[in-house]
């Protein structure tokens, strides 16, 4: 009798239902699960690849997954990068205190009433600012002053350039015409010169610090300007001045061109003469209001040389002698 006896007739055809089979194959399944879930030959390779089980993890002893290799001159290279911008860092730092500290300075130096030169703008030589330093109510005459000094160089340019052509024509009866457009061109430098430092920079001063040496510092060399300004006008041959004289003779002897310019200049001068006869009023005037003296600009003078050390260094050449006399050393 056969040990292999199946009740169901659909047993006989599946080898799996055999209980020591399914034992064998451990896999947990029954006759009824291959029956209930058939094989789909057409089901799609993503469904296959999702049902299959996780990759384990490495087990100790195994081939381990390659390590990231890192190469020494990439470690040097970050090393010197950041080197670099450490030293960056700290010379910012450096430029932004000596910044700081030139600010501190400019600062301390207004505070004094000290300023940085900013006139004339191409060579800065001293500070000049009408608005920042003269008071309100004086800052119109300031200011026209400044206009009549450069208007006395506009008309120093002009008048050597109506001396030019007085040489370039020659007059006949005109002598000295070369010895005139020399003096003329010298005129430039030297008169733009000392008016700026003679008169228009003390008038200026006297305003802006209200001091009696200043004020009448300028109404002498201001005055001295008026005159120059009208012997200007005359235009005598050879003195540089292409005024009325020249003028004349120019035109009486057909140097049109000539003649004109020197008219023209001629009527510069005048203009300028009189123009600065007014502001000399006009600071004059000034001068009686704020009580300022001749007396007390000498003594203004007497203690701006004692402060610069000029009365000192006199003093420090000469020693007493025995019988009380001074001797120079």
């Amino acid at each position: 009798m056969s040990h292999f006896n199946y009740t169901q007739e659909e047993d006989l055809g599946n080898p799996f239902a055999d209980p020591s089979i399914s034992h064998a194959l451990g896999s947990g399944y029954t006759s009824n699960d291959f029956e209930a879930t058939p094989y789909n030959l057409h089901s799609s390779s993503s469904t296959l690849n999702d049902s299959r089980p996780a990759s384990p993890p490495p087990q100790k002893g195994g081939i381990q997954p390659p390590q990231p290799s890192f190469d020494a001159s990439h470690v040097r290279a970050a090393a010197s990068l950041n080197a670099r911008e450490d030293e960056l860092r700290k010379r910012e730092e450096e430029l932004a205190a000596r910044e700081a500290a030139l600010a501190r300075e400019r600062e301390s130096m207004r505070a004094a009433g000290l300023h940085p030169p900013n006139w004339p703008k191409f060579y800065p030589l001293f500070y000049h600012d009408i608005d920042a330093e003269v008071p309100e109510g004086y800052k119109p005459t300031v200011k026209k002053l400044y206009q009549l000094w450069l208007g006395t160089q506009a008309l120093l340019v002009f008048n050597m350039v109506a001396c030019l052509l007085l040489l370039i024509t020659h007059p006949d009866n005109l002598e000295y015409v070369a010895s005139g457009f020399g003096v003329s061109l010298v005129y430039i430098p030297f008169i733009g010169a000392c008016s700026l430092y003679l008169w228009y920079r003390p008038v200026y001063w006297s305003y802006t610090r209200s001091t009696a040496l200043y004020t009448y510092i300028y109404l002498l060399f201001g005055g001295l300007h008026i005159l120059f300004a009208f012997y200007m006008a005359v235009g005598i041959p050879g003195s540089g001045g292409a005024g009325f004289i020249n003028a004349l003779a120019a035109l009486t002897n057909g140097k049109v061109l000539a003649g004109v310019f020197c008219f023209v200049a001629m009527g510069g001068w005048v203009m300028s003469g009189l123009w600065s006869l007014w502001l000399w009023k006009v600071v004059h005037g000034h001068t009686m209001e704020k009580g300022h003296t001749l007396q007390a600009a000498k003594s203004e003078a007497i203690s701006y040389g004692v402060r610069s050390g000029v009365a000192q260094d006199a003093a420090g050449a000469y020693v007493m002698s025995n019988d009380g006399n001074f001797n120079r050393v």
